[in-house]
């Protein structure tokens, strides 16, 4: 199937396949190297110590997971030695109450795996595998103190008939309901997962304060696209809440007059850009490594236009920034109507943005019309103000001197607006960074 179709999804679904029964195929083969150790004097005196030592079954598993790196992989393992039959050809030769603690270890060594895996990568890589670590070694330190009970209860939930033809079902039902029961323990705990997992890796400085500090690309999953290009896409969202965070600073500084405001967006502004400079080299390794699919290819390009509007959002409103800033110190400054007529027109723009940013996230674009539509008034707006403004010059409540700087003003709002139905269309044309992330995605 792989080779022989074109299509991306059946050569997908061919690849799963073949994995899946790769996996099958080695279980089966360990399975089958460790049936003789049944018949062995030594190895049976092992496994009866082990059966009656739970700590020493919990080490068991976890050396067993260390070694193969799958967790799934060393259950099946053992619920096909278990299903071996002891001397007297009904029991097994381990018992339920003497795997389930090599279950619990299993577990604990999935998660030395997890923790291995993090090495090198994101802090948030590493928080989630620490997280998966307190979940599994936690449930083993309470699930220990209960193994003959909770392997009596496993017994009754589970099919009745000869222990060696059932054990492999007892088993798989003790690694389910362990684990819903730990998510259901810890799903009313996550405050206090959150803070020990932020506690042993604690937010840095450059989270906090560095904003030009990407938070999500990672450069060791670039051989897996699926995984890189969710990573580029909640890194362009986040990008592009910061421009949304610079429009809305910029309208609160121009009605309020405060310069101070306008310096914060030329500190965002230059995140944006720094991000946007990231996540191009980012897809251009993505690109150069020529594993993207043909429909991840075309949903990329896609994305790399999104983000050239929003750069283009970020750098307009540094420009006008700078252009208010311009009139700082000086002795003249904007009328009060001509900051009431500029608040309007940033508000529409901020208006426009949000919604299509809204309908790029969550790939719903039914209300973009009116985003569309909004383009237009801001153009009936702007021919409005430049009137009002030569008016106000005429009858000398405006300075004559801030006609350059305040239709420059009015040009970056203008280019705004269509950079937002740039935006609006692109989600239109059903461009979604939901086939990247997943439905429910919403912007930073």
């Amino acid at each position: 199937m792989n080779f022989v179709s074109k299509n991306e999804r059946v050569k997908n679904i061919a690849g799963t396949v073949f994995a899946f029964g790769l996996l099958f195929l080695g279980i089966e083969t360990m399975g089958s190297v460790m049936k003789p150790l049944a018949s062995s004097p030594v190895f049976t005196n092992m496994i009866a110590q082990v059966a009656d030592i739970p700590v020493l079954g919990v080490a068991v598993g976890t050396l067993m997971t260390l070694v193969v790196q799958s967790s799934s992989a060393t259950i099946a393992v053992l619920q096909n030695f278990a299903s071996q039959a002891g001397s007297d050809g009904v029991t097994s030769i381990l018992g339920l109450a003497g795997a389930i603690p090599i279950l619990l270890g299993d577990n604990i060594g999935t998660t030395i795996t997890a923790l291995l895996a993090s090495v090198g990568q994101s802090k948030d890589a590493k928080r989630t595998a620490i997280a998966h670590s307190i979940f599994n070694i936690s449930g083993a330190l309470v699930f220990i103190w209960f193994v003959k009970p909770y392997a009596a209860f496993i017994q009754y939930i589970s099919p009745k008939g000869a222990e060696v033809d059932v054990i492999s079902r007892q088993i798989a039902n003790a690694h389910t309901i362990f684990n819903i029961t730990m998510t259901l323990i810890w799903i009313g705990l996550l405050g206090v997962m959150v803070k020990i997992v932020t506690t042993i890796i604690p937010v840095g400085k450059d989270e906090e304060k560095n904003l030009s500090v990407p938070r999500f690309l990672d450069k060791n999953v670039l051989n897996q696209p699926a995984a890189a290009l969710q990573l580029v896409a909640k890194e362009a969202l986040h990008c592009s809440g910061l421009v949304k965070t610079m429009l809305l600073n910029l309208m609160d500084a121009v009605k309020s007059r405060d310069y101070q405001g306008l310096q914060e967006v030329d500190h965002y502004g230059e995140a944006v850009a720094s991000l946007n400079d990231e996540i191009n080299e980012y897809l251009a390794d993505l690109f150069s490594s020529g594993a993207l699919t043909e429909q991840q290819a075309a949903q990329t390009a896609q994305m790399l236009y999104v983000l050239s509007d929003v750069d283009r959002m970020g750098s307009l409103s540094v420009e006008l920034s700078n252009i208010i800033q311009q009139q700082k110190g000086k002795k003249y400054d904007y009328s009060q109507q001509a900051i009431d007529d500029l608040e309007q027109s940033l508000g529409y723009i901020e208006a426009m943005y949000a919604d299509a940013i809204k309908a790029l996230a969550s790939g719903k674009p039914e209300n973009l019309e009116q985003t569309i539509q909004n383009r237009e008034v801001v153009l009936d707006l702007d021919i409005e103000m430049r009137k009002q403004h030569m008016q106000r010059v005429s009858d000398g409540t405006c300075e004559k001197r801030l006609s350059v700087p305040f239709m420059d003003i009015l040009h970056c709002i203008d280019r705004m607006g269509n950079s937002c139905v740039n935006l609006a269309e692109v989600a239109m044309n059903q461009m979604s960074f939901t086939y990247f992330i997943g439905a429910g995605t919403e912007e930073e």
